[in-house]
């Protein structure tokens, strides 16, 4: 099955793919008011293209035969969630649908969103996780993140704590591993394709 990576401004499969993933990861963990209250406010269509037409932050669609399967928000500058200066990049999101996950494509965004970061001049790389998502956790650290601090997120009424994790590196040494295109070879036993449209080098992470 060809793997799709391309950016993307169409709000209303960024919502749906929101919307899906979310609640399939997290709806168990929350209160269906909390849910309700937090997809009602956050992944309302206005604030969704909001975000997509803020310079400063990029969507990356992915998917898998034609079909979406998940997506990807970076942040630089004034877009990202926590002050973390013009140095950083953030990933505030990758989701990915249930289906399609433990195929690798955690593994491509992530690797795509590094690339990008340095492409971008950028020395690190952050995120924040979910405290109880030892999963996730452990899949940032396999990339070389390591925990910083940590932030409040809401959903709905109810507060929990997000980890930030944080990747460095210096501008000098450029990238330390090999590039996107080798990188995808690690895919090719799983899908007959792996592609990036025109300009497109380029969290609910159980990859």
């Amino acid at each position: 099955m060809p793997v799709q990576v391309q950016r993307t401004t169409d709000v209303d499969v960024i919502r749906d793919l929101s919307i899906r993933t979310f609640t399939e990861t997290f709806a168990a963990s929350n209160t269906e008011q909390d849910m309700r209250d937090f997809l009602e406010r956050d992944y309302n269509r206005d604030v969704l293209a909001e975000q997509i037409n803020d310079p400063d932050s990029t969507f990356f669609l992915v998917t898998v035969d034609g079909t979406p399967a998940g997506y990807m928000k970076v942040n630089v500058g004034r877009a990202q969630t926590e002050e973390m200066g013009d140095d950083a990049l953030e990933v505030q999101r990758i989701y990915i649908l249930r289906e399609f996950k433990r195929h690798g494509i955690g593994t491509l965004l992530m690797n795509t969103a590094m690339d990008q970061a340095r492409q971008l001049g950028k020395t690190r790389i952050w995120l924040g996780v979910w405290e109880h998502n030892d999963a996730a956790q452990a899949f940032y650290k396999r990339f070389g993140f390591t925990r910083t601090g940590q932030h409040d997120f809401y959903v709905g009424d109810d507060r929990q704590t997000d980890y930030l994790m944080e990747r460095r590196w210096n501008k000098a040494a450029g990238a330390d591993h090999s590039s996107i295109r080798t990188r995808c070879f690690a895919l090719c036993h799983l899908y007959s394709k792996v592609s990036f449209t025109s300009g497109s080098m380029l969290m609910m992470i159980d990859v």
